[in-house]
């Protein structure tokens, strides 16, 4: 079971119109992609390592004769998006630990693991602390809904006044997951790569979970969630993770179409907004729909899953 598997037959579906595609920053970039230099930021102990991304102008989406293409991911629309920096992993549980332990945050308690019978399960006990399976600080963070992934990222811009935190939009991140590439995967055209580059529903998970209907043919050497940045394995633009390992919030109301999709790379803002976007695909997940970088996922903002974390941005202005 795949939270985006679910999506397109339980989600109630946000027509374009529904939505007011609104700016929640200002500024302008190139009309050409290039390589990050992989810059480091680090302005205050408990800030995320950040990558330097330039600003450039992209195909968002994917063509209708790509390989497990849904109608989600179209029309295609180019977009420009300006520079921002990007974690360069997602959040880690010691990084969000920092958080909770500073403030005292008692984050929601809706979480969703994996049961034993390969299907989603709400359990009680189930926490960013305990998301069902056993993780180290350097794991990402999971078991986080929208809104606690937002108080994070306030904490995180008071230990940081002079650079500003937030969630990437939704262009922002494809922007960053392709780093240039057109291909499906941002490695390049064949799913079952995916071991050499990321954590995703290996031989492990098939063996573990044997009523999953999609498993690759390889062993990415975990079930679960891997150590952020564990395979070494950066994208175009100095990124890592972005797909696999977990799916990943992004600032966007989700709509079911790109028609009306920003074209600056902004996000989009929906008046009444209970489903939020998330992107990249998780360790249970393989082929050719949740692991290419333009399949999206969305889901009630207020629910947490064991299988979705988050990174955040900052907009080149405020760098």
């Amino acid at each position: 079971m795949r939270i985006a598997k679910t999506l397109t037959s339980t989600v109630k579906l946000m027509p374009a119109t529904a939505c007011l595609l609104l700016a929640l920053w200002s500024c302008s970039g190139a009309l050409s992609a290039t390589k990050s230099d992989a810059k480091e930021m680090s302005t205050c102990p408990a800030c995320p390592e950040v990558v330097q991304i330039e600003g450039g102008t992209f195909l968002l989406g994917s063509p209708v004769d790509e390989s497990g293409h849904v109608e989600d991911e179209g029309p295609q629309q180019r977009i420009t998006v300006a520079p921002f920096a990007v974690s360069r992993f997602e959040i880690t549980i010691a990084q969000y630990a920092a958080f909770v332990g500073a403030t005292g945050y008692d984050a929601d308690a809706r979480c969703l693991v994996m049961g034993e019978n390969g299907s989603w399960n709400y359990d009680p006990e189930a926490s960013w602390r305990n998301p069902g399976f056993e993780q180290d600080s350097n794991h990402p963070v999971v078991c986080v809904n929208w809104n606690d992934v937002n108080a994070y990222i306030t904490w995180l811009n008071n230990q940081s006044p002079d650079r500003q935190f937030r969630l990437l939009s939704e262009s922002e991140w494809e922007y960053a997951a392709r780093s240039g590439s057109t291909t499906p995967y941002w490695w390049g055209d064949v799913e079952d790569d995916f071991c050499q580059h990321t954590n995703g529903a290996d031989v492990t998970a098939r063996a573990a979970y044997p009523g999953w209907p999609r498993t690759g043919n390889c062993d990415d050497g975990f079930l679960y969630t891997a150590p952020v940045g564990h395979f070494g394995s950066p994208n175009g633009f100095g990124v890592e993770d972005m797909v696999g390992n977990v799916w990943e919030w992004v600032a966007d109301c989700y709509v079911d179409n790109y028609s009306r999709h920003p074209k600056d790379g902004k996000p989009v803002i929906c008046e009444d907004c209970d489903k939020g976007v998330f992107r990249g695909g998780a360790w249970g997940d393989h082929g050719s729909f949740y692991l290419r970088t333009a399949y999206r996922g969305a889901w009630d903002r207020s629910m947490s899953f064991s299988n979705i974390g988050f990174r955040v941005a900052v907009s080149r202005d405020s760098n």
